[in-house]
């Protein structure tokens, strides 16, 4: 559910948490090319160095850069640009268990006991007990998921697991990155991106397991895949080499070699309606707060067209769009205030919408980071969330979670929470105050105004 490229002002996502995303964020900041050391004992000849992080940094940059919302120069690539999540240097020994205690105190302590999001329709859904679990994508069917994860060594593999299992199989098995997975429509194939030739490229294997087919084999950085209606075209973000500025391509995974520039932007969504080819992204403000948005486009004759904006905010990050099963919704994180100088948000929530920009909803309004939404077959959103100290693939039902109104706002609805207690220690902690709401803008509008 991700140092960082400070996409515009935000994020990621993430995303990348996972970046958020997620993991990511126009700036970015360095991009390290880890020694064997990072990875465990390997042939050095062998395998090629690659471009990665360490456990600095955040996979949902919230800040952006000044002078650019979308690219800088001299700037490299990083997890939380691509979605991913830190990954552990090798000068640092803890996992993420102990990564996150030390950076926002223990928070396996302070988990929360009274939650009252989704009108108790909050699941659990993955058990990572150290590491993390990140950038879930759910079949069709609702029955299977697939997801990255550090749960059994500091670099990311892909896993597949049933929705309703505690079981997982593992998928990648490279000591390289291997992150942003997505099931193709029929459920046959998995996508992903990872960074095992030495720089990010687009990757594709049967869901039940086998050899990776590479895509794209460019110097360029290619990232977060998404699979076409049609099963064989895939969209991705490229960090054009020359701009250093974020890009969405098309890639017939039938004939690789051709691919078709669609528009700026970052983190593709392709539409699962087979009637509208339509992709969702999120793009920076060339302006002002540098904050990300949420946008579509439409592929006409294989070119973009009709680029709109569907969701900002004056005062939030919005990011890690996705679809509905139907494609008729969004949903989305909101990181309020991001701040330029954090790794990860301290918090942030999830939130759906309509495709037109109407109706808003927030389906999460808590004190931990909520991010990496995807919508499963079964009408249940699934995200990445820290709210048992680990982050974990976490699902909510959408219809049991009416918590916002029109206007944006977050209806105020503070869980009295249990005090959380460290050991030795009696002393009570104070429930924490109500999350800041983001302040959306106009549908399309593009002005501070507020459609209260």
């Amino acid at each position: 559910m991700p140092a960082s490229n400070r996409l515009g002002s935000i994020v990621s996502a993430a995303s990348l948490a996972l970046a958020f995303a997620a993991l990511s964020a126009a700036g970015c900041s360095s991009v390290r090319n880890l020694s064997d050391a990072t990875f465990g004992t390997r042939d050095a000849a062998a395998v090629p160095k690659r471009t990665t992080v360490a456990a600095s940094s955040t996979p949902v940059s919230t800040a952006g850069a000044a002078g650019s919302s979308q690219s800088t120069a001299n700037s490299s690539m990083s997890l939380e640009d691509v979605g991913g999540a830190p990954s552990q240097d090798a000068a640092i020994a803890p996992r993420r268990g102990s990564l996150l205690g030390g950076a926002y105190g223990d928070v396996r302590k302070a988990a929360d006991n009274g939650l009252t999001e989704g009108g108790g329709n909050l699941a659990q859904v993955s058990f990572a007990t150290e590491g993390g679990d990140y950038a879930p994508d759910v079949d069709r069917t609702g029955k299977f998921m697939v997801f990255a994860s550090t749960q059994h060594r500091p670099t990311f593999d892909v896993y597949r697991k049933s929705v309703d299992g505690r079981t997982v199989t593992q998928l990648t098995t490279d000591p390289s990155d291997d992150l942003m997975p997505a099931i193709s429509p029929d459920g046959s194939m998995v996508a992903f991106a990872s960074n095992r030739n030495g720089n990010w490229d687009i990757f594709v294997m049967p869901f039940t397991g086998g050899a990776p087919t590479q895509l794209t084999s460019d110097s360029d950085e290619e990232v977060q895949p998404t699979w076409a209606p049609d099963g064989k075209r895939l969209a991705f973000s490229r960090k054009n080499g020359r701009t250093g500025t974020w890009e969405i391509w098309i890639v017939d995974s039938t004939a690789p070699g051709v691919r078709t520039f669609v528009c700026e932007g970052f983190l593709p969504r392709w539409s699962p309606a087979a009637e509208k080819d339509s992709i969702l992204f999120q793009r920076a403000r060339q302006r002002g707060s540098r904050l990300y948005g949420v946008w579509t486009i439409d592929i006409v004759r294989g070119e973009g067209m009709n680029p709109t904006e569907v969701v900002s905010s004056k005062n939030a990050a919005v990011l890690q769009p996705n679809w509905s099963p139907d494609g008729t919704r969004i949903v989305f994180t909101t990181v309020v205030n991001p701040s330029p100088d954090s790794e990860w948000p301290e918090q942030s929530d999830i939130w759906v919408v309509n495709a037109d920009g109407t109706g808003r909803v927030g389906l999460t309004n808590s004190r931990f980071r909520n991010m990496q939404p995807s919508w499963g077959g079964d009408g249940r959103v699934y995200f990445v969330s820290n709210r048992n100290g680990v982050e974990n693939i976490w699902s909510i039902a959408t219809d049991g979670s009416a918590k916002a109104t029109e206007g944006g706002t977050i209806a105020a609805n503070a869980p009295k929470r249990r005090a959380a207690t460290t050991e030795g220690s009696p002393a009570a902690t104070p429930a924490p105050a109500t999350p800041a709401a983001p302040e959306f803008l106009r549908a399309g509008a593009g002005s501070a105004t507020d459609d209260r």
